[in-house]
């Protein structure tokens, strides 16, 4: 585990005041946001425990925010009724690693779905099962008391319902500020297109940003933990309806749409009381986009910085930069878009 500076065991054993015996310790190959490790280990003669260590890439992570910004909304989530793996300790000292580290709970489950993507009719029921499982746990995100769990100290928040498109251009802008080493006229009008259009939102809520296929952990067709908050803010839920990677298949039957956005939209509002409008889902896609240039912005900025950085970061810094360009230059009138099949398939492999 390259990850430490020292033996797993020892570390584990050090870390837990006991003598442990470590059976596995695998590197996560999906995802490229940061690294994930999951350790499995004993103590003594005790149960099987696992664990799941999480650290930026050595070169650094393509989200442009901290990864002790990702653990402190573990730490706040556990204060909410949201299902997640429990945050356990965070780790700097550079007597037990190279950078900074966190660990957090592994929960038994997949992100894999047999089936979920197979479009044959038979499958038809069970996938609108889990999106609309999806939708449940979204609303709970939505509706969790953001304020008493402390998650304003740590992501800021919206003035009111009406600045929250305002709110996640600013926060964007100062991210971006970080690291931008070079101008991008498209992203420039993109800022503007969407301060002229913002929508005034249906409330404030805590919104995840990044949700979808691969994001969530399910267990016998139910979440179980919900993954992956580098992109998490304050504002406005429909920006979550903007990036659910496949979790919103479209239904066709007898040639009816029986399951889409505006049925699930219908649901959603059943079960959370908010009223989330189709044309609010489409302004947080622009506002998708040009996060994707963004996160392409800057993981060529690392890439140029580290000769050592990992190809799959070069990778995203080209090809992913120039088609996120393309497809926020047709979300604003500028030029032809992209395949939606292409931009669907590089948004996923940002993450």
């Amino acid at each position: 585990m390259d990850l430490l500076k020292q033996p797993i065991d020892r570390y584990l054993a050090h870390r837990l005041g006991v003598p442990v015996m470590v059976e596995e310790a695998a590197k996560f190959a999906r995802g490229s946001s940061r690294e994930t490790w999951f350790v499995s280990f004993r103590r003594q003669d005790g149960p099987l425990e696992k664990l799941v260590f999480r650290a930026d890439h050595p070169s650094g992570s393509t989200i442009p925010t901290s990864l002790e910004q990702e653990y402190g909304m573990y730490v706040r989530l556990g204060r909410t009724a949201v299902p997640i793996a429990r945050a356990l300790w965070w780790d700097d000292d550079p007597a037990h690693a190279a950078r900074p580290f966190f660990v957090r709970e592994q929960i038994e489950g997949s992100w894999e779905l047999p089936d979920f993507i197979n479009p044959d009719p038979r499958f038809d029921d069970y996938r609108i099962a889990i999106s609309k499982e999806h939708l449940r746990n979204l609303a709970v995100v939505h509706t969790a008391d953001w304020r008493a769990a402390g998650f304003e100290e740590l992501l800021g928040a919206p003035r009111d319902e009406a600045d929250c498109g305002a709110h996640c251009l600013r926060v964007i802008r100062e991210q971006l500020a970080t690291f931008q080493c070079e101008a991008i006229p498209v992203m420039e009008e993109a800022f503007a297109w969407l301060a002229h259009h913002a929508p005034p939102a249906p409330r404030i809520s805590l919104c995840k940003g990044t949700n979808g296929l691969g994001e969530e952990v399910f267990r016998d067709g139910k979440i179980v933990a919900m993954s992956d908050w580098e992109e998490a803010l304050i504002g406005d839920p429909a920006n979550d309806f903007a990036h659910l990677q496949n979790f919103l298949p479209v239904v066709l039957r007898d040639g009816e749409t029986i399951w889409s956005l505006p049925q699930a939209l219908d649901y959603y509002h059943k079960i959370s009381g908010i009223r989330v409008t189709p044309e609010s889902v489409s302004y947080y896609g622009v506002m998708r986009a040009l996060r994707m240039v963004v996160f392409g912005h800057r993981t060529a900025a690392i890439a140029a910085a580290n000769p050592d950085a990992h190809i799959r970061q070069t990778w995203t810094g080209t090809e992913v930069m120039h088609v996120g360009k393309q497809v926020l230059g047709a979300a604003i009138g500028l030029c032809s878009p992209p395949s939606a099949e292409l931009f669907a398939e590089l948004n996923e492999t940002v993450e």
